[in-house]
């Protein structure tokens, strides 16, 4: 399992730096970059990269960095709600702010209650799940990512394939696990059922919660990967285009904005220029709608 941590968290942190220079520019991409980084802070908590004992040691050595994991993790979930919910003309209350500071604040005082938190252990809440305490904080902090990837599901993604459809089972996924952990939990920590039944609970957790979070990650590497592709087609005609405005002496507007629409904003100005009266030849016509037919799929996502 660690090797499947260490290749989520890189997969997490690459398309977080590749994203990087582009969301300077657009800003509603803002939200779903900012969750691949918490994402893959997260992931880095969980000792495959930099040992967990090394972070926690930082923190005290006190099991803190569980908490932290946890709190990275729910605000990536909430990042991706608040994404996906940008274009609705009113957000789910999930979404707002305050029900992240809700949320966090809902599991962190029962680990703030927890007793001889002990010294860094990767299994922390399986060696105190008979603590109230410890039971509350972890099934609470399941029990908000559940709901959180749930309202994203219902109220946020609209249903598709391809890269759309991976992030939808992902999220399943994780939502499922989620759901089973907390009776997993529950059974840890009241003594039910018989120890092997307990035990096949406890590890059919990881697989499905964190290939999820692999679909995930691969859904925004897709979505990426495609935004890449359409920007390189995009430059292209954007430069062809200047041409043609250069070549008739057109004054387009000049706004700062993403290629996209910059690259509108010249084919507009050509077909002005045509519908005046301007004579503009076959092959530059041809790359305006070469370039029309780009935007048509790309100027609204």
């Amino acid at each position: 399992m660690g090797a499947l941590h260490a290749a989520t968290f890189w997969c997490a942190a690459l398309i977080f730096v590749a994203r990087t220079p582009s969301v300077w520019r657009n800003p509603r991409g803002r939200a779903a970059w900012a969750a691949t980084g918490v994402g893959a802070l997260g992931l880095l908590t969980l000792g495959s990269v930099v040992p967990q004992t090394v972070l926690d040691g930082w923190l005290g050595g006190t099991n803190l960095i569980n908490l932290v994991q946890n709190v990275c993790a729910t605000t990536a979930f909430w990042l991706m709600l608040r994404a996906s919910t940008g274009d609705l003309p009113r957000r789910p209350v999930l979404a707002h702010p305050l029900a992240l500071l809700a949320v966090v604040t809902a599991f962190t005082i029962p680990f703030a209650c927890i007793t001889d938190r002990g010294t860094t252990a990767f299994h922390f809440i399986v060696l105190g799940i008979d603590q109230t305490a410890m039971w509350l904080y972890a099934s609470v902090y399941m029990a908000c990512v559940a709901a959180i990837t749930v309202t994203t599901l219902v109220r946020g993604l609209p249903t598709g394939r391809g890269a759309l459809g991976v992030f939808r089972v992902g999220l399943v996924l994780v939502t499922l696990a989620s759901v089973e952990e907390i009776v997993s939990l529950t059974a840890d920590h009241l003594g039910l059922a018989t120890p092997g039944v307990r035990d096949a609970l406890r590890f059919a957790f990881d697989p499905p919660f964190y290939l999820g979070i692999v679909l995930v990650v691969v859904g925004m590497a897709s979505f990426t990967v495609r935004r890449w592709v359409r920007d390189l087609r995009l430059g292209r005609h954007h430069r062809r285009l200047a041409r043609v405005v250069r070549h008739h002496g057109l004054r387009p507007v000049e706004r700062r904005a993403d290629l996209r629409v910059r690259t509108y904003d010249l084919v507009i100005a050509i077909r002005d220029a045509e519908v005046q009266g301007r004579t503009i030849d076959p092959g530059e016509l041809a790359h305006v709608r070469s370039a029309e037919r780009v935007l048509a799929r790309n100027l609204g996502g």
